[in-house]
C-alpha cells in the first residue's frame, strides 16, 4: 500500500475541495444520526401515553409528534443536499485528479529518450496511462468518499450506541476481528491478481496496436488465423486473471454481509431481553437497532472499497514505475552558450549499444547489442559526408546518435567544436534537420505536417518547401491540396509522398547540419534525380551527412563511409572507392549494371518487379 503515497501531491492540490467535501459527509450523517434519536424519543411518548402515563398529556405528545416529525422531514431535506454536495466535489475532484495525472504521464513519456521506446511496448503505455489511471480515480474519489463516511459513521454511531448501552455496542462489534483477518487475505489476493490482470491488459493492447498496425502484412500472408491465435492466448489469460479478482471480491462481498447480520443478530438477541426488564427503553432499542443499520449499510460497501483499494494501488504502482524513469537525455548542468551556427561534425571512436525490448530481455542482466563500434570521422562546415552500407550496417543508428536521439559517452561526438553532451537538447535539435528513412506523419492536414518545425511559416513559403520537394505534382492527385487531412501516419499517402512531405519540413527549415536518413529509397528514379538538384541547393553551405542505398546520393560527397556491423571498413571519394574495389566499387558496379538493363528495358532500375 507504500504506492498510495505517490498519490498524495495530486490530493494535496485539491486539499480545500476535499476538505469541504469531507465537511459536507461529516455534517450529512449528523443530520441522519438525528432521524433514530427522534424517532425512538417518539416511540417512547407514544408508548408512555398508550399506557395512560400521567405524566404525558395527550397534546404534548401530539404536539411532541409533529415537532419530531418536521425536524425528520428537514434533516432528511438537508442530508439530501449534504450528501450530493459532498459527491459532487468528492467525485468531481477525481476527475480533475485522475485528469492532472494522465497530463503529468503524458508529459513525463514526452520526456523521455527515444531509448526508453525501443524496450517499451507502446501498447503497455496506453494502458498505463488510460486504464490504470482509471483505476487510480476510483482511489481518489469513491474509495474515499466510502471510507470517509464509513469511518464518520462508525464515529458518530458509536458514539449515540455507547450512550443508550456499553456492553450492547461492544458486543455488536465482536465478529470485526474476524472479519479483518478474512478480508486482509482477500484483499491480498485481490491486488496480486489485479496486478496481474492489468499486465495481461498491457499485452493484449500492444497485440492489437501490433496487429492493427500491421494489417496489410496479416491480409498479405492469409496469416489471420494464426494472429487471432495469438491474440486469443492472451486475451484468454486477462479473462482468467479478472475471474480470479471477481471471486476474491465476490466472496468479500458477502462476508461483509454476514458481518452486518451477525452484528444485527446480537442486537436483537441481547437488547430484546433488556427491553423485557427494563434495563433499556424500547425507544433507546430501536434507535440502537437503526444506529446499527446505518453502520450496516456501508460495511456493505466496504468490500467494494478494499477491491478498489488493491486494485488502485496496483494501477499507481505500475504507474509509478514509469513516472520513476529518468530520461537518459537531458540537459547538462552547465551546458555551452549559443545555439550552434556551423554544424561542423567531430566523431571519435563512438560506440554505441541499445537495449534489447523488454519482452526478450528476460535474463538476470540487462541484454544490449552493439550497433556502432569505434566509427570516427570529420566534416568540416559546409561540407558533405555520405554513408552507405548494406542492410543492418548501422547507418540509421549513426544518424541517431547525431541527432542526439541515442545516449553517447562524453567526448564521442562534437558539434562546432562543443561536445554535444554539454549542449541543451533543444539547442541542437533546433539546428538540425533530420529526415528518418520512416517519415511519421500525423492525423493533420498535409500543411500541418509540413509546417510542424516551423508553424509560423506563410503559405508561400510551405508551397515552396513542397515545389522543392517534388510533392507539388501529387497535389492533384488529393482531394484538397495541401489541405487534405491525412489518415493515421499518412496512410492514404504513398511510401514516396510521406519521404517527400518529410522532406518539406526539412526544407521548410534552415538547419545548420542536415542528416538525411536514405530519404529516396521510396521514390522512383527520375523524381530522385529531381530532389537531388533540390537537395544540393539545400545542401550547399550547409554541413550535410546523408545516408543512401543509391550511389548517386552519395557520389559527389566530399567524404563516403562504408559501414558494415557497425564500423566504418571503408572510406574514402566517390573515385578513390570505386578504384579501390571493395564493398563500395561492388555496389557501384550493381547499379550501374541495373541502370543500363532499365534503360534498355525502359523501366525504372529501381523497380523491384
Amino acid at each position: 500500500m507504500h504506492e498510495l503515497r505517490y498519490l498524495l501531491p495530486f490530493l494535496l492540490r485539491y486539499r480545500f475541495r476535499y476538505l469541504f467535501g469531507t465537511l459536507c459527509i461529516g455534517a450529512s450523517i449528523l443530520l441522519r444520526i438525528i432521524i433514530p434519536h427522534l424517532l425512538g424519543k417518539s416511540i417512547d411518548v407514544l408508548r408512555a401515553a398508550a399506557g395512560g402515563n400521567a405524566t404525558v398529556e395527550a397534546a404534548d405528545a401530539r404536539r411532541l409528534l409533529v415537532v419530531s416529525a418536521l425536524t425528520i422531514f428537514g434533516a432528511a431535506t438537508a442530508t439530501a443536499f449534504t450528501r450530493t454536495a459532498s459527491r459532487l466535489f468528492l467525485l468531481g475532484t477525481s476527475r480533475r485528479i485522475v485528469h492532472d495525472l494522465r497530463q503529468r504521464i503524458f508529459t513525463h513519456l514526452l520526456r523521455l529518450d527515444p531509448g526508453y521506446y525501443l524496450r517499451e511496448q507502446t501498447g503497455d503505455l496506453q494502458s498505463r496511462a488510460v486504464n490504470d489511471a482509471q483505476f487510480v480515480q476510483g482511489l481518489s474519489g469513491p474509495v474515499y468518499m466510502y471510507l470517509a463516511e464509513t469511518f464518520a459513521l462508525y464515529a458518530i454511531c458509536l458514539v449515540f450506541m455507547l450512550r443508550i448501552d456499553v456492553g450492547l455496542t461492544l458486543a455488536c462489534l465482536l465478529p470485526i476481528p474476524v472479519f479483518i483477518v478474512l478480508a486482509r487475505r482477500l484483499a491480498t489476493v485481490i491486488q496480486r491478481s489485479s496486478l496481474q490482470a492489468q499486465q495481461t491488459l498491457s499485452a493484449m493492447s500492444a497485440k492489437i496496436d501490433e496487429s492493427l498496425s500491421g494489417q496489410l502484412v496479416i491480409k498479405s500472408l492469409a496469416i489471420e488465423d494464426y494472429d487471432f491465435e495469438r491474440f486469443r492466448v492472451v486475451s484468454t489469460g486477462y479473462r482468467d486473471r479478472n475471474l480470479e479478482v471477481t471471486r476474491a471480491r465476490a466472496t468479500l462481498q458477502p462476508l461483509m454481509i454476514a458481518l452486518a447480520a451477525l452484528s444485527t443478530l446480537i442486537v436483537a438477541g441481547l437488547g430484546g431481553p433488556r427491553v423485557v426488564r427494563g434495563t433499556i427503553s424500547l425507544g433507546d432499542f430501536v434507535a440502537m437497532l437503526l444506529y446499527l443499520q446505518m453502520v450496516v449499510a456501508p460495511t456493505g460497501v466496504l468490500g467494494f472499497v478494499i477491491s478498489s483499494l488493491r486494485r488502485g494501488a496496483a494501477a499507481m504502482g505500475r504507474i509509478r514505475v514509469v513516472l520513476e524513469t529518468r530520461p537518459t537525455l537531458v540537459d547538462p548542468p552547465d551546458p555551452a552558450p549559443g545555439p550552434v551556427r556551423h554544424g561542423a561534425l567531430d566523431v571519435r571512436a563512438l560506440t554505441v549499444s541499445l537495449p534489447l525490448p523488454r519482452l526478450a530481455a528476460h535474463a538476470a542482466e540487462p541484454q544490449e547489442r552493439t550497433v556502432l563500434r569505434d566509427v570516427s570521422f570529420r566534416v568540416g562546415a559546409g561540407r558533405t559526408l555520405g554513408v552507405v552500407g548494406h542492410v543492418g550496417s548501422g547507418k540509421s543508428m549513426l544518424l541517431r546518435a547525431l541527432a542526439r536521439q541515442l545516449d553517447v559517452a562524453p567526448g564521442k561526438i562534437f558539434v562546432d567544436g562543443v561536445d554535444v553532451t554539454r549542449m541543451r537538447l533543444h539547442d541542437l535539435r533546433a539546428a538540425i534537420g533530420y529526415v528518418p528513412q520512416e517519415a511519421f506523419l500525423f492525423s493533420a492536414t498535409l500543411a500541418e505536417n509540413v509546417v510542424l518545425g516551423r508553424p509560423d511559416a506563410p503559405r508561400e513559403a510551405i508551397a515552396d518547401a513542397v515545389r522543392r520537394a517534388r510533392l507539388d505534382k501529387d497535389l492533384d492527385q488529393l482531394p484538397d491540396g495541401l489541405d487534405t487531412l491525412l489518415g493515421e501516419r499518412g496512410v492514404n499517402l504513398s511510401g514516396g509522398q510521406r519521404q517527400r512531405t518529410a522532406l518539406a519540413r526539412v526544407m521548410l527549415l534552415d538547419p545548420a547540419l542536415l542528416l538525411l536518413d536514405d530519404t529516396l529509397s521510396a521514390v522512383d528514379t527520375g523524381t530522385a534525380r529531381e530532389i537531388l538538384a533540390e537537395l544540393r541547393i539545400l545542401m550547399a553551405g550547409r554541413t550535410t551527412v546523408i545516408v543512401s542505398h543509391r550511389v548517386a546520393a552519395v557520389r559527389e560527397a566530399d567524404e563516403i563511409l562504408v559501414l558494415a556491423d557497425g564500423a566504418v571498413v571503408e572510406r574514402g571519394t566517390h573515385r578513390a572507392l570505386v578504384a579501390h574495389g571493395g564493398i563500395y566499387a561492388d555496389l557501384h558496379r550493381r547499379q550501374e549494371t541495373r541502370e543500363t538493363l532499365a534503360d534498355e528495358l525502359g523501366i525504372d532500375p529501381e523497380d523491384e518487379s
